[in-house]
């Protein structure tokens, strides 16, 4: 994986999401399921090759937050499984991994749901991000410090923050990508607004939670 050709025992997984980062997102997500460590590699058109580390919580990339491309043209999946002992990727300590998995779960599944969610599910806070380290709107800031208030579905948590459900799911698939919520199913779930849709005032239970956190 150091060099520049696949080794032989890389799986190259083009996915059927071949622009933009869901592919990304889905190979994430299924390593981050199994016990197995794995070096991943993705190539990302017009930039150079991204490595993670997983058993580093850890990435390597010349391409800075700042230059983050949302919409890269295509992305090719490497995957290599390794060791616990094996020698590191790349010079630790290398770049926080919550802030690549944060960047690639805005930008993946356009306005919908992650593949791996459930509609309907409550969602709720495991821990807090470190937010200095994360390039994120107040919004966003918002409606994370509610959902660590919490357990709340995508229309609600956009209806308690004022924004659209696009926006409070591609909040959610950011998280859920970093390992920090917990899901529970909602028996009885309301309505999903259309993505362009700002929901209704929250009035109840929800006003007051609002009011609560002076949001």
């Amino acid at each position: 994986m150091r060099g520049e050709q696949p080794s032989p025992d890389m799986d190259v997984a083009d996915l059927a999401y071949t622009r933009g980062w869901s592919s990304a997102a889905i190979a994430v997500h299924s390593i981050l399921s199994i016990s197995t460590p794995m070096f991943l590699r993705l190539r990302v058109d017009g930039h150079p090759s991204l490595l993670v580390d997983f058993r580093h919580h850890a990435f390597d990339w010349a391409t800075t937050a700042e230059h983050f491309p949302t919409d890269p043209s295509r992305v090719i999946v490497e995957t290599e499984p390794t060791t616990e002992s094996a020698p590191a990727l790349f010079l630790l300590p290398g770049r926080n991994l919550d802030s690549l998995l944060w960047m690639i779960g805005l930008n993946s599944f356009g306005d919908t749901s992650a593949s791996w969610l459930r509609p309907g599910d409550r969602h709720r806070l495991l821990r807090w991000p470190n937010l200095s380290q994360l390039r994120h709107t107040v919004a966003q800031m918002h409606m994370t410090a509610m959902l660590g208030n919490a357990a709340l579905t995508v229309p609600e948590l956009a209806s308690i923050a004022g924004v659209t459900v696009a926006d409070a799911q591609r909040l959610i698939n950011a998280l859920s990508l970093m390992g920090i919520l917990e899901a529970t199913r909602d028996q009885t779930p309301p309505p999903v607004a259309a993505a362009s849709e700002v929901v209704a005032p929250p009035t109840g239970l929800f006003a007051r939670l609002r009011a609560r956190l002076g949001f």
